[in-house]
């Protein structure tokens, strides 16, 4: 955890420098949520915005991280990931800028909030759960047994169940509906899973 803090850190420092939206997702935010697992990347979404990609590689090498400018500019464009690697950990960086409709709802709706007394913009919770569901696929033809097996499964039943009372139904329920997801919701409700993870 002594490298995530180090990392969110810099990343803190470098963002209020450079004023650029920012949103952490991914495994760090599940971290966040309390499913606690493993994790060899902070995935970050920025605000499309050119005329700052120059100033953001510049202060992510000035704080230890190892940014490949060609190959990030490229990503940037393709509207990819960007993978860039820390300097002083084996963790790595996957920054995108948004380039649609449902990444941009989540970078509106960040949040601050308080990780190893920094303020870090983070997704809502509403917002991790529906990441779950819409990255893991076409669910339909697995069994519950495969099923349990992904990752993305496991992150958004453990976060659903442990933070049922905090989860804001009316929001999460609207999302899911929206970007046609229900399907997979109400699959992953109906799986029989053991007691102590609905508790």
């Amino acid at each position: 955890m002594a490298e995530i803090q180090d990392i969110l850190t810099r990343l803190s420092l470098i963002f209020r420098a450079i004023k650029l939206k920012y949103v952490i997702v991914g495994g760090i935010a599940v971290i966040h949520y309390g499913h606690l697992r493993t994790t060899q990347d902070v995935d970050i979404l920025i605000e499309d915005n050119p005329s700052k990609i120059g100033q953001l590689i510049g202060l992510l090498r000035a704080h230890d991280f190892d940014v490949m400018e060609d190959q990030f500019r490229m990503a940037y464009q393709e509207g990819t990931n960007a993978s860039v690697f820390d300097n002083k950990s084996f963790f790595r960086l996957d920054i995108k800028a948004v380039n649609n409709k449902r990444e941009l709802d989540v970078l509106d709706n960040a949040i601050p909030k308080d990780v190893f007394g920094l303020q870090i913009k983070m997704a809502p919770l509403e917002y991790v759960l529906l990441g779950k569901l819409l990255y893991m696929g076409n669910i339909g033809d697995l069994t519950d047994s495969e099923l349990l097996e992904f990752q993305d499964v496991s992150d958004f039943l453990t976060l659903f169940y442990a933070n049922k009372k905090r989860i804001n139904f009316s929001l999460l329920e609207k999302k899911i509906t929206e970007y046609g997801l229900f399907n997979r919701y109400k699959r992953l409700k109906s799986l029989n899973i053991d007691e102590e993870l609905q508790s």
